[in-house]
């Protein structure tokens, strides 16, 4: 399929074109079918476009048979950052200079130099949620005392969760933590080690959550799981 029609489906799909619209086009486009498959086209127009939900109606129905999940889930998170101002091969520099960093601080700073400055904003629909955003420091603001949470290790910050209730860590072997801002009572470690898919979890592009709670600052927990 053409890309530039594919990626119109897509923007639509989550949320970035307005349903009329991208009906208007549908219907004006008359070599679209020729492009995307008579099964494809059909699909997009049997779909009644003035519903609310037309997004998700579509979603739901094109998912798994023209449009692959993982496919729909990267590109909304690449639009993500886009609009947040990321691009690829962005780097900022950092204000700490030595080349014999610790782990923990070297790997937080290699965040940083890509996000650094940034807010990544997730607008969910008014009736579900309010939106989530992820706010990345210009420099390292604190580090985490791992050990009363059962780690003989540091942690460091490099970045907020909604408006710093909660905030995401990083050790000396790349593995991540999340921990709530106000209280810092509970500590979760994402259960991966991709950086992209720990963020894709954190923004909510995956339903099911991938963060195991390992320590608690008032009481121990067995650091295994």
């Amino acid at each position: 399929m053409e890309e530039s029609s594919r990626e119109r489906i897509l923007e639509f799909l989550i949320g970035n074109i307005p349903a009329r619209e991208f009906e208007s086009w549908l219907y004006k486009d008359l070599e679209l079918e020729s492009r995307i498959g008579s099964d494809f086209h059909f699909d997009l127009m049997d779909i009644d476009y003035r519903d609310k939900n037309s997004d998700l109606i579509a979603t739901k129905k094109l998912l798994g048979k023209h449009i692959n999940p993982l496919e729909l889930k990267n590109f909304k998170y690449l639009k993500v950052l886009e609009q947040a101002g990321w691009f690829h091969g962005r780097k900022t520099e950092q204000t700490i200079q030595n080349k014999k960093l610790k782990p923990e601080l070297k790997n937080a700073l290699d965040i940083l130099s890509e996000f650094g400055g940034l807010e990544l904003i997730i607008p969910y629909r008014a009736d579900y949620w309010t939106p989530r955003n992820i706010i990345f420091p210009d420099t390292i603001e604190r580090v985490c005392n791992g050990t009363k949470y059962g780690l003989d290790k540091s942690l460091i910050c490099f970045a907020h969760i909604d408006d710093y209730n909660s905030a995401l860590y990083v050790d000396e072997e790349n593995n991540y933590y999340q921990l709530d801002d106000i209280a810092n009572i509970d500590l979760f470690r994402f259960k991966g080690k991709k950086f992209s898919e720990m963020l894709q979890n954190v923004i909510g592009l995956d339903e099911q959550g991938n963060f195991e709670l390992i320590g608690s600052s008032d009481r121990k927990l067995k650091n295994k799981g």
